[in-house]
């Protein structure tokens, strides 16, 4: 039986040593807590709100390598976004999942909660552009390809990456057409040994102390 696209995305993050969650359930994020909660391989850790839960998988990540959060739409990632920009400046990959309004919701530009009201669904994906590294929208056709291409970003450039799950996508199952077949995951575990500052080298920004200075 072919995995839906949840599964995947967690069964990918569990080969590359996440085996815990953390974050607040949402109903937009039903179907990833559930998914979490029903691989007995997994543990969901849940967490008072979203920023401490994005600081958890900050500390987690530290320890780690790498790190997995889930929030649900709007409030939920917002409440993140603190915590995602904070580990964005200390090069460390987290994988943010978060749990958004149905496809066909969006489609009709529905009047549902945690939105502006005008319609729009792409806004809070549009604001996370400055502090993730790649991000994507999954869908059962794109979710084999974008899960490797978000998985070599994150353990390239050491940063965060953002996932977003429409609600009735999650639980579909995978479409492993001829193009996303090819694809072989691919796990750097030398990257993900490596401390998060030796990635990317940061040029410095130490200058000669003036002679002033320097007279005793």
């Amino acid at each position: 039986m072919a995995q839906t696209v949840i599964e995947h995305v967690l069964s990918r993050l569990y080969d590359l040593g996440v085996k815990d969650v953390f974050g607040v359930p949402g109903d937009y994020a039903f179907p990833i807590n559930d998914a979490v909660c029903s691989d007995s391989r997994l543990r969901w850790v849940g967490c008072c709100n979203e920023l401490n839960a994005a600081y958890a998988a900050d500390g987690y990540a530290r320890i780690r390598g790498l790190a997995a959060l889930n929030t649900t739409y709007g409030v939920g990632e917002l409440s993140a976004i603190n915590g995602i920009t904070g580990a964005y400046a200390e090069h460390l990959p987290i994988f943010h999942l978060v749990g958004m309004p149905a496809s066909t919701v969006q489609q009709a530009h529905g009047l549902v909660h945690h939105t502006l009201g005008n319609g729009e669904f792409d806004l809070f994906h549009k604001m996370t552009e400055p502090v993730v590294c790649a991000r994507a929208i999954m869908t059962p056709d794109n979710c084999i390809a974008e899960t490797e291409r978000l998985i070599a970003a994150a353990l390239y450039h050491r940063r965060p990456v953002y996932m977003a799950f429409p609600f009735d996508y999650a639980d579909l199952p995978v479409v492993a057409s001829a193009a996303t077949a090819a694809v072989v995951p691919q796990t750097d575990q030398a990257a993900r040994r490596r401390p998060p500052w030796r990635q990317s080298p940061m040029p410095s920004t130490r200058r000669k102390a003036p002679a002033s200075c320097l007279a005793s």
